[in-house]
């Protein structure tokens, strides 16, 4: 605020400066702390919907379509990286000497205003934040009990309590010649692309398998896969990392081959001496199989290793990637909707894993992902709900997911087995429901960025508009948190560059007519459009009252349609709380006269305001819910978006009276 003083010619009026909510300096700062959050926030949000980084108890958001979450998570972190920036930078402006303090002091309306603006933000908060809650408390890691029975939709278990018992279910499930192995992981690894190549059912840990001689099997397997130009090395300690590679291989029926450290088997080292150059894939981190050890198989042809040393991450990373005409390709950042299957095992129990081997190139076929047992692993769970298919016109038009569970409730427990099931469900692509769409984010992306704008208006205008009134402090604030950026928007447009008079015992910013329009709306509308939302979140959790006075008769409509009975609990209580704690006492400190004068001049602007601006949202949000199903209740991530998107409409409809009003001189829009 400069620190000018003129007069012009009013004994009255004194002209105080321009308010300025920004300096060049404050404004340099804000942006850099809007930039950097983005960058971060971003950064974490690419990370996460890329696969190397997983945020429990939110895997739901990940429902939404690739790129959402780090668009939602830049437009977070700028909201409040500027939010922190601007008002670290922020220097307090001071009144001038001699101006009065226009009302600021706290009387006992006051306390009351100040009491409702508090409790209906906070009804507003719990009902945005109670689907986060809810997400947090029921998601990966809680108790999915009502989820599991007899059989699940997307996901079922392998009979078998033993790895051989699973065995035996891959023989009974597939009517082919069978293949049988040793109880042994590797073993099973290595013959499972020659069982695929023949057509045979691998049958793990059968009596007739024996102990078996590995290298006598690597060497089967090299002269009957010999001509495929891919081969997949793997250690031959902790055969978990193996197995996902297996899986791959005997899909695409390219040889496995378990090596030590330092040590390269001979039947390995004639075939890739005789052979022509071949693709070495090696499914070990270094911790297995040295860098240095794997250069010796520089000279056999191009070396690629395709391992993670978490051994969650090392299992989607095979069912991730491709490469040419190898590999799964399951990637979820760039997929079509598709019948993809799996299977899912505990790696701390791998025999399971390889005792369901068939279920890699037989039936619906898929790559395989580990978990823990208790619960369905972060990385997994965040990487189904990225998957999980959308319908677009009715469910049953597919696409369907399948996963098969190998291994006992204590290697896989049901628990994991639910979640994943609840993650695979197809969902409409408009409303996931349990998950997050993209109409959802948008919705959130708005509400935050009003979220952390009225924060900023509620701190920023005491410290840079000094000469604003108490009430102006607290409805611009509840304006933004309910119009968003559009808000923001409006409250920069109506302060900023400002004129400030001091005009008997108040100052006033002079602005154009549209812009006191702006103003004149966010005084009546601000304050009601948040108790219109908050008055509806009440009676959607409490219940709608039904009045049957009006049953069968010609004014039934005063009673029975839900519309009806909304727009009255919602609209009237706004009216008149609006009226005698917001703009009555205002309007009576603006005009000089009692209480009560007050709010008589505000009763019939305030109606005329709430009924436009209601009319507005009103329709808005019948076309967005019951036209475009994008239906609302604060148990699903959509329902911020048709509200807040219907309270701007409102908004802007408000805005004709209010221009109108304030022509005709029954709203000043100057506070």
């Amino acid at each position: 605020m400069a620190e000018e003083s003129n007069h012009n010619g009013d004994d009255n009026s004194k002209y105080l400066g321009k308010s300025r909510i920004f300096t060049s300096k404050s404004l340099l700062i804000t942006l850099i702390g809007a930039i950097l959050g983005g960058l971060i926030f971003g950064f974490v949000g690419y990370l996460a919907e890329n696969g190397s980084l997983a945020i429990p108890r939110l895997e739901p958001l990940f429902a939404a379509p690739y790129g959402s979450v780090t668009i939602f998570s830049i437009i977070f972190g700028a909201s409040l990286g500027s939010l922190i920036a601007s008002l670290a930078s922020t220097d307090r402006l001071h009144r001038d000497e001699g101006t009065e303090e226009s009302g600021t002091a706290l009387n006992m309306n006051k306390w009351f205003t100040w009491g409702i603006a508090v409790l209906t933000a906070a009804i507003i908060l719990s009902a945005v934040g109670y689907i986060w809650i809810l997400s947090a408390a029921y998601g990966n890691g809680a108790d999915q009990e009502s989820r599991i029975g007899y059989t699940m939709k997307n996901v079922q278990r392998i009979p078998g309590d033993t790895p051989a018992q699973v065995g035996d279910s891959m023989s009974a499930m597939f009517s082919s010649q069978t293949l049988e192995v040793p109880a042994d992981p590797v073993a099973a690894a290595v013959m499972a692309p020659v069982a695929s190549a023949r057509n045979q059912t691998l049958v793990y840990g059968t009596e007739g398998g024996g102990p078996g001689d590995l290298d006598a099997l690597v060497e089967e397997s090299l002269s009957l896969l010999g001509d495929s130009p891919v081969i997949v090395i793997i250690s031959a300690e902790e055969p978990a990392y193996a197995l996902p590679a297996a899986y791959t291989a005997a899909y695409f029926r390219a040889p496995v081959v378990p090596v030590d450290e330092g040590s390269i088997p001979e039947s390995l080292q004639n075939s890739l001496e005789n052979g022509e150059e071949k693709v070495i894939f090696v499914a070990a981190p270094e911790r297995l199989l040295s860098d240095r050890f794997l250069e010796e198989f520089g000279a056999f042809g191009e070396v690629n290793r395709v391992a993670d040393e978490n051994i969650y991450r090392h299992a989607l990373l095979w069912a991730r990637s491709r490469w040419d005409n190898f590999g799964w390709g399951m990637d979820e950042n760039f997929h079509f909707d598709a019948y993809y299957n799996f299977v899912l095992a505990n790696p701390e129990t791998p025999e399971f894993a390889a005792a369901a081997l068939p279920l890699a190139y037989q039936g619906n076929y898929g790559p395989l992902l580990y978990t823990q047992s208790g619960d369905l692993n972060d990385y997994v769970d965040q990487y189904f709900w990225r998957l999980s298919p959308d319908f677009f016109a009715f469910p049953s038009d597919g696409p369907f997911m399948n996963v098969r569970v190998a291994g006992n409730p204590e290697s896989v427990s049901y628990n994991a087995q639910a979640r994943a099931d609840l993650a695979l469900e197809v969902r409409s692509f408009k409303n996931q429901a349990v998950g997050v769409s993209g109409l959802a984010f948008l919705g959130w992306s708005w509400f935050f960025i009003g979220f952390f704008g009225a924060i900023w208006a509620l701190f920023i205008m005491p410290n840079r508009l000094p000469y604003s009134s108490f009430y102006s402090r607290i409805y611009w604030p509840m304006a933004i948190l309910v119009f968003g950026p559009v808000g923001v928007l409006a409250f920069l447009m109506a302060y900023h560059e400002r004129p400030v008079m001091s005009m008997g015992h108040m100052a006033k910013f002079l602005r154009p007519p549209w812009a006191r329009a702006l103003s004149a709306t966010v005084m009546s509308a601000g304050i009601g459009m948040a108790l219109m939302i908050a008055s509806m979140y009440l009676f959607q959790f409490f219940g709608l009252p039904l009045l049957r006075t009006f049953e069968f008769t010609s004014l039934y409509w005063l009673g029975s349609p839900m519309t009806t009975i909304m727009w009255l609990i919602m609209v009237i209580p706004a009216v008149i709380i609006s009226s005698l704690f917001y703009m009555g006492p205002m309007m009576a400190d603006m005009r000089e006269m009692k209480y009560w004068g007050g709010v008589k001049k505000a009763v019939p602007v305030v109606t005329l305001s709430m009924v436009s601006a209601s009319i507005g949202m009103f329709v808005t949000a019948w076309y967005v819910m019951n036209w475009r199903g994008w239906m609302s209740g604060e148990d699903l991530w959509l329902w911020v978006t048709p509200l807040w998107i219907s309270a701007a409409a409102g908004f802007f409809v408000a805005l004709i009276p209010n221009y109108f009003m304030v022509k005709a001189g029954w709203k000043e829009g100057e506070m």
